[in-house]
């Protein structure tokens, strides 16, 4: 019983953090501008999900909670990515007119 409940917070979890994300990423995609987001935050919650997929590596041999742990480092890894490539790629479109 308790494993279930477990499972079903990890479930919880793994669901807002891609909610939280995919949004994000795809407005980023659309408007191919990140000007307003924080480079810094976003390399806070990689090594939030890094530390977390040490502790899942170290301590939990299920391949799904490996699978979500990985997951949501990819998903923040994306946002991180695509707003450094925005905001450098717009700063040289500005600093070229």
């Amino acid at each position: 019983m308790k494993a279930t409940i477990a499972l079903c917070f990890l479930f919880v979890y793994t669901a807002l953090q891609l909610v939280a994300c995919i949004p994000q990423i795809v407005k980023i995609l659309r408007t191919k501008r990140a000007d307003d987001l924080s480079l810094a935050s976003w390399l806070v919650w990689i090594a939030t999900d890094l530390s977390y997929l040490g502790y899942v590596l170290l301590e939990t041999p299920e391949i799904g909670v490996i699978f979500i742990a990985m997951l949501d480092l990819v998903s923040n890894m994306t946002v991180f990515l695509l707003t450094a490539y925005y905001q450098k790629h717009n700063k040289r479109k500005r600093s070229c007119r």
